[in-house]
């Protein structure tokens, strides 16, 4: 083939395509078969690191024949000839060039050379003739056209399946059900099934012994006819066999299966056949033989076994010999395990055995039946003891002269009894005695003469006490205890097990030595902004509730009171526990049985102390209004403003209560909802509402004027607030604080006749002294993350803010640590949570590092009712689906080992770095990340590839071919451009959005990008904009989810596909586990993910480099 024919069969773009590919051709070789047409395979590289193998045949003369690739656009000859099969053809055409038409000899004038001339000119062909020619290889030089072999197969097949269908001439259609299988099982030595099967007409009878299941079951797949003998030759198709034949043919197919499958990928080291294996027959595996068992056992009879349940009767002979006895036990029995039950089998019974109940008398039936064993007398006393205990009531014991029945021991009655003697302090004493009939055994005294003894549930006993308490060295058979942890131990588990094992007789000392719970009332009422707390203990010492509390707080199971006595610390005193944790969180103590605690604590106290065990709670009316209104926001009195009740969704609307809930009390809280779900709107809707009820003065007459409120944002978003208060609530005088200093002091003069006031948090922290005299109604925190540190200027000029009220809106409250939270709370409401270090100890360890559910529920229990979290999933039923695929690739050669030698000097410089280098280990880290992106971001000159890049243009080419819009991100700037430049050389048109683009730029180049004028928008990820395609992923999965949700919010009318490239094997692999992993810590409280790679520890970051040197 030339280039135009190669150009003609494959179509313009992929000829294009082809051409830049014929130099990713890693492998080839060429054959010719006999029939003279050409073989010519390759491995051709794709994108990334996978390999395809393509396949063209050529006949001689250079025309084409067929071709196949396994890539998922040609699907090995299912689909389209793609660039793959067109770089090989190119490359092949390259190699042999098409042969040029032989030179004509002079003419001589006058003469006519051979036939020239007696013909008329030919007409040309039309381009269909000659695709059939090119397709179809009609371009030979005279040879008769042959069919390839593989072609004349595939017409034999079907040939023989038509003519099957049809049966012989004359033969009536085939009966349904007519076939029956029958198993014939035999059990091999070892204990292996072996399973051979009968077949036969069941109207005749005759049966024929299959000699090949494989066989049998591969003529059923295929619909053959075969034949077995002179009555029985049948179309092999399901419904040929009657039900319980199909389900048998179901099984062994299983089986088959597994074993083909065994043998394909597994070097066998044994034999299936053995030697004493009936022919025709195959081994079943412990699944399939469950199987087989339970689809016969209505029939009560598989394969010549008849099948029980459960053990069968043992009879067990004993005769007298020498120094002994001889025991012969019957029947005859062997076992064999499925993967559920185990079996007993004799010459025609099949026992099938739980394993729960047979794993304890399985060794002794294996041992004993069948056989003749001798015990001397010594040993038979043992063996009646230990071994016949556990064949139970099953066995039948022949013994006429009672050598063995006269030594069975009555089995005893087994009494443990406890006692603390007074004289002993908090020693606690046991022993156990052994009732056997009339008889007693007990530790002192000596035991009736002639008494035969069990000596396995005496062992028992006294092992089981040993296993709670200390032998007494002075008294035998005695046991004690002394220690308070050993004591514990002893009453909450040891007690419960020894009266699982026998009779349990308590002294009344050792009863007196547990106290019993406290019956505790707790009142609770308000006066103004403080809730009165009085505890009464009832008869429980109140001296002593201090100490009884500290001990909860140890997390304690048990209190020793004054008088020594011991109080179980268990779910009947939960609700004081409960009342503990509150205490211990506000710093309260109580006095005389009463407390004082703030206001805000109203709906964690409700919802801690409700319905607890061992507590009574009261409240007063005030608090239980207080109690409805969290428990029923929705349902609460208050009502949008009537300019924007149409506006409000329903979930907003819901939001607005929950706001006006919160400011009527005095309480903050977190507006956490996902991005998108317009917490704005709703801020907005709550500060309308304060305006048109006047938000007054505290302590000053309605004719003073009201309060503004400070709304509080990133510089990025201050001109926003004011366009969506224009918007949607032009009835708020808005005033925006910029400029310079001057111009922002002239502006605090008019802040008394705003209503709402909004600023940055770098211009806030600048003009601190401006708002030291100005009282706010309420202060609004808008990107509240911005605060996560409270040791910054920029936490501590916001905390001094004076308003009544404070909010925070924020989709990612929790981005890298649970302190984020605290930091965001201490502004909302000072001393709500407890101080920074208890926070972390009390919650941060253990939910982050130890995962303790109690603590996280507890931190749920605070934060809930202050803090406000919807999904667009929950809320907005009308969005279109969000999909999210990771794309892993792997590095080609030259970047791997790149990338390796980086991972060897990360490595050294993470295990010399001090806790306080965590920049200069982020950095390490970054330029691992930059290599996956591309080695130029690092590397001067590079001039090996990267193979993300050229996946990722792959992939943008193939979405915007189909007609989709792409949104690219990075989180470096510098790779922007590389992917910008490819852009450009692919003929794809784009705009770049990037942190240092100027706000009115941006609105433009979204307003045109959604316009549809370009396909691609290469955005930051830290400048703020929409986002579908991830090229490298962010340590923080809050902040790319942050990106990600603003293409996927109100208005989204289309599907959103989400792709994220991953270096294979890379340390981009180990962020996206430790994505998935730390997902859970914001989900606790929030329902935000987290990536806090700053907070790592150094042997954690060197786990991210784990599995990179392979």
């Amino acid at each position: 083939m030339d280039a135009d024919e190669i150009r003609t069969l494959l179509g313009e773009m992929v000829f294009e395509r082809a051409q830049k590919y014929r130099r990713r051709i890693l492998q080839s070789s060429c054959t010719t078969n006999e029939d003279g047409v050409r073989h010519v395979s390759a491995l051709v590289q794709g994108n990334g690191a996978d390999c395809f193998y393509t396949q063209v045949w050529l006949r001689e003369n250079g025309s084409f024949v067929s071709a196949s690739c396994d890539c998922p656009y040609n699907q090995n000859g299912d689909g389209t000839y793609c660039k793959h099969i067109g770089a090989l053809l190119l490359e092949d055409a390259a190699k042999h060039p098409a042969p040029k038409a032989p030179t004509a000899p002079e003419s001589i004038p006058g003469v006519v050379r051979g036939t020239d001339g007696l013909n008329p000119a030919a007409s040309r062909k039309d381009s269909y003739a000659s695709g059939l020619e090119m397709l179809f290889g009609r371009k030979w030089r005279g040879d008769a056209p042959v069919t390839d072999q593989e072609a004349r197969k595939l017409l034999e097949t079907y040939q023989q399946s038509a003519l099957q269908d049809l049966g012989e001439a004359g033969d009536p259609p085939q009966d349904t059900g007519f076939v029956e299988l029958e198993p014939e099982l035999t059990m091999l030595s070892g204990g292996q099934p072996w399973l051979r099967l009968r077949i036969a007409n069941r109207e005749r009878g005759r049966q024929y012994v299959v000699k090949s299941i494989p066989a049998l079951l591969d003529d059923v797949e295929h619909g053959r006819s075969a034949g077995y003998g002179r009555f029985l030759t049948f179309v092999h198709c399901w419904d040929a066999f009657d039900e319980e034949s199909r389900q048998l043919l179901q099984l062994l197919r299983r089986q088959v299966n597994a074993k083909q499958s065994m043998e394909t990928n597994v070097v066998r080291s044994y034999s299936y056949a053995a030697s004493d294996a009936p022919a025709g027959g195959l081994p079943l595996t412990g699944e399939i033989f469950d199987a087989l068992v339970q689809l016969y056992a209505p029939t009560g009879t598989l394969g010549g076994y008849a099948l029980q349940e459960g053990l069968p009767v043992i009879t067990m002979t004993v005769q007298r010999r020498r120094g002994g006895v001889q025991i012969d036990t019957l029947p005859a029995l062997n076992a064999v395990h499925g993967l559920d039950y185990d079996y007993l089998y004799s010459a025609d019974t099949l026992w099938r055995l739980q394993r729960a109940s047979s794993a304890r008398i399985l060794p002794a039936l294996q041992a004993l039946c069948g056989k003749s064993l001798f015990f001397t007398s010594a040993d038979a006393t043992e063996f009646c003891s230990y071994v016949l205990p556990e064949l139970g009531s099953k066995l039948n014991i022949v013994d006429p002269e009672r050598l063995l029945l006269n030594q069975i021991p009555l089995e005893p009655v087994v009494q443990f009894y406890l006692d603390a003697p007074r004289d002993r302090g908090m020693t606690v004493t046991a022993h156990a005695e052994f009732l056997y009939g009339e008889d007693r055994i007990t530790p002192s005294g000596p035991a009736p003469a002639g008494l035969l003894r069990d000596t396995r549930a005496e062992r028992r006993a006294d092992r089981l006490l040993a296993t709670w308490l200390e032998p007494d060295p002075t008294e035998p058979g005695q046991y004690m205890v002394t220690d308070e942890e050993p004591l514990y131990r002893l009453l909450e588990e040891g007690v419960p097990a020894l009266m699982d094992e026998g009779e349990v007789y308590l002294s009344d000392a050792f009863r007196n030595l547990q106290a019993a719970p406290p019956k505790i009332s707790v009142g609770v009422s308000v006066h103004g902004s403080v809730l009165d707390l009085e505890v009464d203990t009832g008869e429980f010492p109140t001296a002593e509730l201090r100490e009884l509390l500290q001990s909860l707080h140890q997390k304690k199971r048990y209190h020793r009171l004054r008088d020594g006595r011991l109080l179980r610390l268990d779910d009947n005193l939960e609700g004081l526990d409960e009342l503990n944790e509150t205490l211990e969180l506000s710093g309260a103590k109580l006095k005389d049985g009463h407390a004082e605690l703030p206001l805000y604590r109203a709906p964690t106290l409700d919802w801690a102390l409700s319905g607890q065990n061992g507590l009574r709670f009261s409240r007063d009316d005030a608090f239980r209004r207080i109690s409805r209104s969290f428990h029923a926001v929705k349902d609460s009195e208050y009502t949008p403003p009537q300019s924007l009740h149409s506006v409000l969704r329903k979930y907003q609307r819901d939001g607005y209560r929950w706001l006006r809930t919160l400011d009527g009390y005095g309480m903050g809280g977190i507006l956490a909802d996902d991005m998108g779900l317009g917490k704005t709107v709703q801020v907005l809707s709550y500060l309308l509402a304060m305006k048109e009820n006047g938000q007054e003065r505290p302590g000053k007459p309605k004719d003073e004027g009201v309060l503004p409120s400070l709304i509080v944002c990133p510089a990025s978003l201050v001109l926003n607030w004011a366009e969506e208060c224009q918007k949607f609530t032009p009835e708020l005088h808005c005033l925006v604080v910029d400029g310079d200093a001057a111009h922002r002091a002239a502006l605090a003069k008019q802040w008394g006749s705003a209503d709402v006031v909004v600023t940055s948090y770098d211009l806030l922290r600048r003009d601190e002294e401006l708002y030291a005299g100005q009282a706010f109604y309420a202060c609004i925190l808008d990107e509240a993350q911005a605060i996560k540190n409270h040791t910054t200027q920029k936490y501590k000029a916001v905390c001094q803010i004076n308003s009544r009220v404070r909010f925070a809106l924020t989709g990612t409250p929790v981005e890298n640590r649970l302190g984020e939270l605290w930091s965001i709370f201490s502004f909302l409401m000072p001393g709500y949570l407890p101080p920074y270090k208890s926070f972390c100890t009390r919650f941060e360890k253990p939910i982050v590092q130890e995962d303790d559910k109690a603590a996280a529920r507890r931190l749920n229990q605070l934060t809930g009712p202050f803090l406000l979290r919807r999904m667009k999933a929950d809320v907005l039923k009308e969005l279109p689906p969000k999909t999210e695929n990771i794309h892993r690739i792997e590095l080609e050669e030259e970047q791997r080992k790149l990338y390796l030698a980086a991972v060897v000097d990360a490595r050294d410089k993470l295990q010399a770095a001090k806790p306080e280098d965590k920049m200069a280990v982020f950095a390490v880290l970054m330029r691992l990340r930059e290599i996956c992106c591309d080695p130029r971001l690092i590397v001067d000159g590079w001039e090996g590839g990267s193979t993300k890049l050229d996946a990722c243009i792959e992939l943008v080419a193939s979405a915007v071919e189909g007609g989709h819009r792409i949104l690219l991100f990075s989180q470096f700037t510098s790779m922007l451009e590389l992917l910008a430049k490819r852009l450009d050389e692919e003929g794809i048109s784009h705009f770049t959005l990037q942190g240092s683009t100027p706000k009115p730029v941006r609105a433009e180049l979204v307003r045109r990008f959604n316009g549809g004028e370009v396909s691609v928008f290469l955005i930051s990820l830290r400048a703020g904009g929409p986002g579908l395609n991830h090229y490298d992923p962010w340590w923080n999965v809050a902040a790319q989810n942050q990106a990600t949700d603003r293409a996927y919010r109100i208005g989204q009318q289309n599907p959103v596909q989400v792709y994220k490239l991953i270096a294979q094997d890379t340390i981009e692999e180990k962020i996206v586990e430790l994505q998935q992993a730390k997902q859970s810590l914001a989900d606790t409280v929030t329902g935000t993910a987290d990536g806090a790679i700053l907070s790592m520890r150094p042997d954690e970051l060197l786990q991210l480099l784990e599995g990179s040197e392979t």
